[in-house]
């Protein structure tokens, strides 16, 4: 008989047409009850509307009530009460923006007709993302009080990055092209883990502990998205420690939200920042530059700033010195952040690598393909699913719907 794949087709087929038999005649049932199924002041009633409904067994009809008020809108109510959006069921939606935040739109649609055997247009996957991604986003910045999580330490760990946006929403943006426009819309994410130190043991993240926050709003929104975040999740914490680039918003960030937090300047960054500080006495990648930076980089391993202020300054050339005290100002600035004998003595992580993976996953995989420039809207709200499945809370998300205000 051969490969059996054909007969598999056929007995998945049947099988949806036999249950999408039994949910619609469920749903059109005779007598059922249906939540705001009754005329409000100034309403007009028409019975058994014929409307379609789309479910993971395929699409049918429903006959519907449909009401419409004096300005001229109309509501189902049976709509309503089984939370479809766009005539989709929920499990169906759910699963259709899943694929979505996953893949490019028309290659979600392909996987999906070989997983499902539905044949659902690429566009649809597109404007449901669009629907859904923003309840996921007011779920995401809803308060839900205060969480019960009590690490003996929490990590909060920020970056940025880029997404390509469509010319014409990026016009009059400046940006760090050669002629000073914006090539890219920066998008901030953070990271937030915990940690169980052992004595001696090398740092290591608690599995499962890492969830996200991501946005292409401004420092100060961003900011307070992140102590939410940090709030749902903890209700104490002896220790935080707050990591990023060094970079000016965080440090902001770090003083505004989290003022008694550790402070943590990444060490690969503060470690490239002397590399480059090496190159303005000898040229990059010569013996003589390879051999500074090691005695320098020793110095930062260390964190002994001022030991390095005083070396770099000995032996900046004439031509240099106003180049090396703005490249020293990096780490003065910083001193306090650079305590890495003392941070690596506490167990703590110096190192920022979870956040920038995060940044690769959450933006660049999905947003940063080959020909890809998102409007803002799109962006932000396929931003907001990906953040929630990462994060595994897509489907406390769908929950948080069904029992909230956003569902009948």
């Amino acid at each position: 008989m051969g490969d059996v794949g054909w007969l598999e087709d056929a007995l998945r087929q049947c099988a949806n047409r036999g249950c999408l038999k039994i949910l619609l005649g469920l749903l059109n049932a005779p007598g059922i009850r249906v939540a705001q199924d009754a005329c409000r002041p100034g309403e007009r009633k028409l019975s058994e509307v014929k409307r379609t409904v789309h479910t993971l067994f395929g699409s049918g009809e429903l006959l519907r009530t449909w009401y419409k008020s004096p300005e001229g809108k109309g509501r189902f109510p049976l709509d309503e009460a089984l939370g479809l959006i766009d005539g989709h069921t929920p499990r169906l939606a759910g699963l259709i923006c899943r694929a979505a935040a996953r893949a490019p739109f028309g290659q979600a649609a392909q996987d999906f007709r070989e997983y499902t055997g539905l044949d659902i247009c690429a566009r649809r996957f597109h404007r449901l993302a669009l629907r859904v991604g923003t309840k996921v986003e007011s779920f995401l910045r809803a308060d839900q009080g205060r969480g019960k999580e009590r690490p003996p330490r929490a990590y909060v760990l920020m970056d940025g990055t880029g997404a390509p946006l469509r010319k014409e929403e990026l016009e009059g943006r400046r940006g760090k092209a050669p002629d000073g426009k914006a090539g890219t819309h920066e998008v901030k994410v953070a990271a937030l883990f915990t940690q169980h130190p052992r004595p001696g043991e090398e740092p290591w993240r608690d599995l499962d502990s890492t969830t996200y926050v991501a946005t292409d709003q401004r420092c100060g929104d961003f900011g307070g998205m992140v102590r939410s975040e940090f709030h749902r999740r903890f209700g104490n914490a002896p220790e935080v420690l707050v990591l990023g680039d060094g970079a000016e918003w965080i440090n902001t960030i770090a003083n505004n939200e989290f003022a008694g937090a550790v402070r943590i300047v990444d060490w690969h960054h503060a470690a490239e920042h002397v590399a480059s500080m090496a190159e303005l006495i000898h040229p990059r990648h010569s013996p003589p530059w390879h051999q500074q930076r090691r005695k320098w980089t020793g110095k930062l391993w260390n964190g002994n700033i001022d030991a390095l202020a005083r070396s770099v300054r000995r032996i900046l050339p004439p031509g240099r010195i106003e180049q090396g005290e703005k490249a020293l100002a990096y780490f003065l600035k910083n001193r306090k952040a650079m305590r890495y004998d003392e941070f690596r003595n506490q167990g703590y992580f110096i190192g920022s690598g979870v956040v920038e993976a995060a940044c690769k996953t959450l933006v660049c995989q999905r947003f940063k393909a080959s020909g890809m420039h998102w409007s803002q809207k799109g962006l932000k709200n396929l931003l907001a699913i990906r953040t929630a499945l990462l994060s595994r809370r897509y489907e406390d998300f769908w929950t948080w719907r069904a029992t909230s205000k956003n569902a009948a």
